[in-house]
C-alpha cells in the first residue's frame, strides 16, 4: 500500500491478513475437495456392490469378483476421505435396495 513502508507495523498487519485469508481459503478448497471425494467414493461403493450382485445372480457372468474388488477399492478411497464404517455399510446396503 502507498505509505507504507517495508517492515512497518502496517505494512506486517497487511501481510498476516493477506496470508490469513489465502490460508483460510486454501483449507476451506481443501475440504471440500475431500466432501467431494467422499460423496463420489460412497456413490461408487453402491454402484460397484450393485453390479456385483447382478453378475452374482448371473451364472454366466465372471464379473462379480472384479465389482467386489472396485467396491473395495472405492471403499479404502472413502475412508482415506474421513468416511465411517456405517456410511460405507449404508452405501453397499443402498446397492441391496436398488436390486
Amino acid at each position: 500500500m502507498a505509505g507504507h513502508k517495508a517492515g512497518s507495523p502496517e505494512s506486517r498487519e497487511r501481510t498476516l491478513s493477506i496470508t490469513t485469508s489465502f490460508h483460510t481459503a486454501t483449507m476451506g478448497a481443501v475440504g471440500e475437495a475431500v466432501l467431494t471425494i467422499r460423496a463420489h467414493a460412497l456413490r461408487q461403493i453402491t454402484a460397484y456392490t450393485a453390479r456385483a450382485h447382478k453378475a452374482a445372480a448371473n451364472p454366466e457372468a465372471s464379473t462379480a469378483a472384479a465389482h467386489r474388488e472396485r467396491a473395495a477399492y472405492w471403499a479404502c478411497t472413502a475412508r482415506e476421505a474421513g468416511a465411517s464404517e456405517h456410511q460405507i455399510t449404508a452405501a453397499e446396503t443402498a446397492a441391496a435396495q436398488a436390486d
